[in-house]
């Protein structure tokens, strides 16, 4: 074929619309050797761009996506290259996606249908397995959910049989995971120490036996800025020391020369890591592989039991789970400098205070460290916002996310019993193939079958001793009761039958964790719920609570007024803070602040008066005015000519008589040539006051000029005796 009939192909499926937008070849292998050595699969996935282009995409549409290579496919969470396709998808930019095989993009049923239904949702195809398919056409859904079904049983098959060959060979004597760092295998298959690794080492267990602390092991250890043996990769580097790497040196059967296979395994149907493995767990020591002597040893076997009882005695944990002090909200801080979680320390006063893992982790000063009660208090008022009105969606979350745990949990238990049925049935026929052999092995035989009862029963005992779950029928009903109950925690919280672990444990069905940023007068946090929006706030503490108390004093309020907002939490940020009126004067003082004598809203009552005044309102009316309208005067008795004056001078106004306020006004509109009643309806329209409060007629308003004319005469009588009084000003008469 060529290329101008390659380029002259169709298919019904491919639009217009389709063209236009972007062809993306996804390209992915599932490890680095794959990469290395399979180079034909890499450019067999990458040819599949002169597919996109003989169904007419150009080269400018056609875009490969290829930064997964080397990432497996058991999820999405790492691969970078598939969360942005999808993001594309999204933003409708790609039109078909075009890969080998539908396990190329996940080896997962639940990824893959996400993906399918994305692209559905966007008019997106898919070329898989040299066809072109429609995510949104039923026949060609159930073609890609039975191929996706294949990729995923395939996977789960493959490691299946290539565990249970590992489990085999281990039981057979052989190893088949590596060691620790500190060892290195010859061509013949033995072991020997790692020249460049077994000084170090020895120097770490040396250093232990010195200090007879974990702790004072590696602070000696940073001290000499001695850096340990580590394994990135299968590459043999040196870090910092830390307590997780010096108690595995100290610790590890190991590096007392036993070789051990099994300790952790996967839970079945338990949720996927960031590196598409399923989440392990511990396994009893009991069910351990041990091969004795298998290697040199930097330890022998009572040296490794002594330091267990010295770990033993210092009680060395990580206290990620709910603990019975009452710091409350240990286990769920993270450092927003490091990233790190935060630490919990009781001190002997029974205090207690918050510290970067940091400081324990590399045995030195941590990057945030902070006591405060106030912070815990923070987060409960906090909570029970949540818990006053708790949303029916987060528990219906909550309630699926129990289902999940407990179909996990089931699945389990059936796994294990199949375990155990099989165990006991390879143990009984062994023992009926050795009962006529030689009596010692058809003993052994029987002794292992006595031990596949034995575990099999233990293990129905612990299942039997475990509470019941509770059914999965839960109604709308049940959660609305559920809610009900979750609104009377605040309630209950501080009785005492409540208990701080189980305070704690309330805690963390609602936060997922904490981001905390200390400095030395203020905590910056932010609340991540397990659903819903996340919280951010502010602390002020020690010297930093002053801003507080400056807050309020710029609001014009006086200390008893700044002790009551305080108290009630009316801060800015929410902050309680109960502090005397004393320590209030005392801070103010620090802060170079006079105590404010009146109240803001005291203060606001003289500027009414003020404004009122400087409308021709008497001292007497405005005093009336008050009482009418219920305002309190700072006495609580009712108001007067004096107080309102008093009133006004406290806020720096100048009171002005209604006297002079007339002579003012009269002198003004004399000067303009106006007569009584051209003055009486002026004022009038200005609201000047009388002393009656009625209207101004020209009568009135020619008594008022004379009255005011022998006022100022009999004054200036008196100021000066013998000065012959000047002429009365009289208005002219209205013609």
């Amino acid at each position: 074929m060529t290329n101008e009939e390659v380029t002259k192909q169709t298919h019904p499926l491919i639009k217009g619309d389709h063209l236009r937008r972007l062809a993306v070849i996804y390209i992915r292998q599932s490890t680095e050797e794959q990469v290395r050595d399979n180079i034909g699969s890499t450019q067999y996935q990458r040819n599949l761009a002169a597919v996109a282009r003989s169904f007419g995409w150009p080269d400018s549409q056609i875009q490969i996506i290829d930064e997964d290579l080397g990432k497996s496919g058991s999820s999405s969470e790492r691969r970078t290259g598939l969360q942005r396709l999808q993001t594309m998808i999204a933003a409708e930019q790609v039109g078909a996606v075009f890969v080998v095989t539908i396990s190329r993009l996940s080896r997962q049923v639940l990824d893959f249908e996400l993906f399918r239904i994305l692209a559905a949702g966007h008019n997106t195809l898919l070329y898989t397995d040299g066809r072109f398919v429609d995510p949104a056409d039923s026949s060609d859904t159930i073609f890609s959910q039975i191929t996706a079904m294949i990729a995923h049983f395939e996977n789960s098959k493959r490691t299946e049989i290539m565990s249970q060959a590992r489990y085999t060979k281990a039981k057979q004597g052989m190893a088949v995971s590596a060691l620790p760092v500190g060892w290195i295998k010859n061509p013949d298959g033995d072991y020997e120490f790692d020249l460049e690794a077994k000084d170090r080492i020895q120097i770490v267990i040396q250093t232990f036996w010195e200090t007879r602390s974990i702790r004072r092991t590696v602070q000696a250890l940073l001290k000499a800025r001695i850096q340990i043996p580590a394994r990135q990769g299968k590459r043999l580097c040196f870090k910092k020391p830390t307590l997780d790497r010096v108690k595995t040196i100290l610790t590890h059967p190991a590096y007392a020369g036993v070789y051990v296979y099994g300790r952790t395994q996967s839970q079945p149907g338990g949720p996927v890591q960031p590196t598409g493995q399923t989440k392990r767990g511990r396994v009893p020591e009991n069910r351990w592989i041990k091969i004795p002597n298998h290697h040199p040893a930097y330890l022998t076997p009572e040296q490794q039991e002594e330091i267990k009882s010295v770990f033993s005695k210092t009680h060395f944990e990580r206290r990620d789970r709910a603990g019975r002090g009452p710091a409350l909200t240990q286990g769920l801080l993270r450092c927003a400098v490091c990233g790190e979680r935060l630490a919990v320390c009781y001190h002997r006063n029974k205090s207690y205070s918050y510290g970067c893992w940091k400081a324990l982790k590399h045995a030195e000063r941590p990057c945030t460290w902070f006591v405060s009660y106030d912070f815990d208090q923070y987060v409960l008022r906090e909570l029970f916002k949540v818990l006053k009105a708790p949303p029916l969606e987060m528990l219906k979350s909550a309630l699926e996310a129990s289902k999940r745990r407990e179909q996990t949990r089931l699945s389990w238990i059936e796994s294990e019993r199949e375990r155990l049925r099989r165990e006991e049935r390879r143990a009984r026929e062994r023992a009926d193939m050795t009962r006529d052999s030689l009596r010692r092995v058809h003993l052994d035989a029987l002794a292992k079958l006595e031990k596949a009862l034995e575990e099999k029963e233990q293990f129905e005992q612990k299942i039997a001793s475990e509470p019941s779950a509770p059914t999965s029928d839960e109604s709308e009903q049940q959660l609305e009761e559920l809610c009900r109950l979750a609104s009377e925690v605040p309630t209950l919280w501080h009785h005492p039958a409540f208990t701080n672990q189980e305070r704690k444990e309330i805690l963390r069905c609602v936060i997922d964790h904490i981001v905390v940023a200390a400095t030395k007068d203020r905590i910056d946090a932010t609340i991540f719920w397990k659903t819903g929006e996340p919280t951010p706030f502010s602390i002020w503490r020690g010297l930093g609570r002053y801003n507080l108390i400056r807050e309020f004093y710029q609001q014009k309020l006086t200390v008893p007024e700044i002790k009551e907002h305080l108290a009630a939490g009316k801060t800015s940020n929410g902050q309680v803070l109960n502090i005397t009126e004393g320590s209030i004067y005392v801070i103010l003082h620090k802060l170079g602040l006079t105590p404010n004598r009146l109240s803001a809203t005291y203060l606001e009552l003289g500027q009414r008066a003020a404004e009122l005044h400087a409308k021709g309102r008497s001292l007497e009316w405005i005093a009336q005015y008050f009482n009418e309208q219920g305002f309190p005067s700072a006495s609580g008795k009712a108001w007067t000519r004096n107080m309102v004056f008093g009133l006004h001078r406290a806020i720096g106004g100048k009171t002005e008589l209604l006297e002079d306020i007339h002579r003012s006004a009269i002198a003004e509109a004399l000067a303009r040539g106006l007569d009584c009643r051209q003055m009486a309806d002026e004022f009038n329209q200005r609201n000047i006051a009388r002393m009656s409060r009625r209207p101004w007629t020209e009568r009135n308003m020619r008594k008022r000029c004379f009255d005011l004319d022998q006022l100022e005469r009999k004054r200036a009588q008196k100021r000066s005796t013998g000065t012959e009084p000047s002429e009365p000003v009289v208005p002219p008469r209205t013609v």
